[in-house]
This record gives structure tokens, C-alpha cells and sequence, in this order.
């Protein structure tokens, strides 16, 4: 896994990047779940680069994963008044399972203690187990349910998660 680096994503190139593979993990893993008009509705709404991009312009950051060169995986967080919120975090499927999320998280970690929050707070799909079960093993908890309006008709029916960490 040395060949892993993970870089801040600074420009509207590295979003359209990163919209490109967001197409690609979305499309097979979340149509299964929440059906493909609303992956389709969430790539054009959420997912888009023009969307990544303004999203960086506002205080995002968006990371990217490279293993030998290629890119395979991006996270997204922000802060908000209680804590630091991982708000994307996607890996392509035959990278899945080697560490890459675990990497995520330690920079994360680090990017909450730096910034003074203790705890780290995400959303994800109730229906969503497998990542609901990897985040489980990485220390988060659930402490809540949240149904969202995102539009176009549709919801996000979400459970939120809470990793909480030593100050």
C-alpha cells in the first residue's frame, strides 16, 4: 500500500476528476439502494464538478486517493459548530477493503483535532450496510435518524453517526 498518496484537491480539473469517479462508484453502488433517478437527480445535484467545485470555493475539502497514479477514491468534509463532518467519503469497488478508508479517517482524525472539534459526524443511507458495518468497526456510532429533502422529489433516509474523539 505504499504506493497510496492521498492529495488535497484544489482546482476545477481535480473536480471534474472527481465528478467523473463519483459517476462511476454511484452508479454501481447506490442504484442498487436508492434507484438510478435518484443517483441520477444526486450526481447532477450533488455530485456534479460545477457542484464539487463550488462546494470547495465555500470551505470544503475535498481529498483525493491515487494508488499508483490512478485515481480510486476522494473524502469530503467541512466543519460545523459542534464538529468536523465527513461528508463524503466513496472508493471504487475492486479498491474497496484495503485500508484506503481507514487512511481517510487518520487524516480526518487529524484534520478535527487541528481544528479543535471533538467528535466527527457523517450521514449514511439506512440502507446502506456494508458501510454502516465499516464505519461501526472504525469507532463511529449511531445516534440518531434524519430524513432530508434533497429535491426533485426525493429524500435522503439517513441515520447520522458519531465518532467521538480524545481532545
Amino acid at each position: 500500500m505504499s504506493y497510496l498518496e492521498i492529495k488535497r484537491a484544489k482546482t476545477r480539473e481535480d473536480a471534474a476528476s472527481i465528478a467523473g469517479l463519483a459517476r462511476t462508484i454511484w452508479t454501481e453502488h447506490y442504484t442498487p439502494i436508492i434507484g438510478s433517478s435518484q443517483v441520477e437527480y444526486m450526481l447532477e445535484n450533488i455530485q456534479s464538478a460545477e457542484k464539487i467545485a463550488e462546494a470547495m470555493e465555500s470551505g470544503s475539502e475535498y481529498y483525493m486517493a491515487y494508488l499508483y497514479d490512478r485515481l480510486i477514491g476522494y473524502m469530503a468534509i467541512h466543519e460545523d459548530s459542534e464538529s468536523m463532518v465527513l461528508s463524503k467519503l466513496y472508493i471504487e469497488k475492486d479498491f474497496r477493503g484495503r485500508r484506503i478508508a481507514g487512511q481517510f479517517i487518520l487524516l480526518l482524525q487529524d484534520r478535527a483535532a487541528e481544528a479543535g472539534k471533538d467528535k466527527i459526524t457523517l450521514t449514511v443511507n439506512k440502507n446502506n450496510l456494508n458501510s454502516i458495518s465499516i464505519y461501526k468497526r472504525m469507532g463511529f456510532e449511531i445516534e440518531g435518524e434524519l430524513i432530508t429533502d434533497i429535491g426533485g422529489g426525493f429524500v435522503m433516509d439517513d441515520y447520522l453517526m458519531v465518532m467521538r474523539l480524545e481532545q
